[in-house]
């Protein structure tokens, strides 16, 4: 490497629109560390929400944005075992948890109380360079590009939420509400595990991703500023409901019309965040015996199961990337997210 410095984006201060492209020191690894040149970083929906003061949770200031990352080891700490120079990697978003609690002990860290992300509590990969734990890292396969390897993250989202938490069977009716790149990978993953039919329900400024979202495995689209997404739902399962609702969209009406069109002993997984109080009743998850369940985050067979899928062509979540923009674009790649002209956005540091 030249020089000790590189470029970053760095939510440096407290406070909207407290963010800019910064020249900061490259990191100093640890022991167990690797050093990793970033080829290629996704944005998240969360990102711009950071960057606009506008997110519902803690996050550590100043900070380097990023966490949906992949490049290749430039250095590696002496306690490194698993991993060298020049190797292709991705990294989970667990920058560090604490390994002891009943948790980390039975492989739920990502919800250890200590839990660390990168680009939220630890420097993540809105950079040239960034430092990851060997315990984070995972080989990327030849056969799967940086750009690809990128969206590993978000791919295990959806596999958590739809194989772990949902448990989607060959035949299962299924609707995933909210065409964002995590509903649509759900409708990718829930396509292979055998639902059908698998219906994606999105508005009117969703037409261009609900096209997509049939492209990878849905067999029905509702535009609910159009239809009744209920009615539509019930008509397409003859009045008998989903077996399982997805809601990736996580506001208060989208959860109201997932136990209205979910069939009894059925289930919720909620994975889309949605602070706002609901203000209704939720008595018909008791009426109906319905299982309503969380979906956070991913774990180590997780990934090692969506870079297998990535890299036998069996998922496509390269799909959804709709620009690929220098890091120093980063707002014009904030911009394109929340405008929604963009579905997902990469950056790659090394593009001019």
């Amino acid at each position: 490497m030249a020089g000790n410095a590189m470029q970053a984006v760095v939510k440096y201060e407290k406070g909207p629109l407290r963010t800019e492209l910064r020249e900061v020191p490259i990191p100093q690894i640890g022991p167990s560390d690797v050093l990793v040149k970033v080829e290629a970083v996704g944005i998240c929906g969360s990102d711009p929400h950071i960057h606009k003061e506008t997110f519902a949770f803690a996050v550590s200031i100043p900070i380097i944005l990023g966490h949906e990352f992949s490049g290749v080891i430039v250095e590696a700490g002496k306690e490194v075992k698993g991993f060298r120079e020049g190797d292709r990697v991705t990294s989970e978003t667990h920058a560090a948890y604490c390994g002891r609690c009943a948790l980390c002990r039975t492989g739920n860290y990502q919800v250890c109380k200590e839990r660390k992300g990168f680009g939220f509590h630890v420097d993540g990969a809105f950079a040239e360079y960034v430092r990851v734990p060997e315990m984070s890292l995972h080989r990327l396969p030849d056969t799967v590009s940086f750009v690809t390897g990128a969206l590993t993250e978000p791919l295990c989202v959806a596999y958590n939420a739809v194989v772990e938490k949902t448990r989607v069977r060959p035949g299962d009716a299924v609707a995933v509400i909210g065409p964002g790149p995590i509903g649509i990978l759900c409708v990718e993953i829930a396509r292979l595990s055998g639902a059908n039919p698998v219906v994606a329900i999105g508005v009117s400024a969703d037409a261009q991703r609900l096209e997509l979202a049939s492209a990878m495995g849905a067999t029905h689209c509702i535009n609910s500023d159009a239809d009744d997404p209920v009615a539509a739902v019930m008509q397409i399962t003859s009045g008998a409901g989903v077996d399982a609702v997805i809601d990736a969209a996580g506001a208060g009406e989208t959860l109201r019309q997932s136990m209205q069109m979910v069939a009894p002993g059925g289930t919720i997984t909620k994975v889309g965040w949605g602070p706002e109080p609901v203000g209704y009743s939720i008595d018909p998850i008791i009426h109906k015996a319905v299982t309503l369940k969380g979906s956070f985050s991913h774990s180590w067979p997780m990934w090692e199961r969506c870079i297998k899928l990535m890299s036998r062509g069996q998922v496509h979540p390269e799909s959804l990337v709709t620009h690929t923009l220098p890091l120093s674009e980063w707002e014009k790649g904030f911009e394109l997210i929340e405008s929604r002209r963009g579905l997902k956005v990469v950056l790659v540091p090394g593009k001019a």
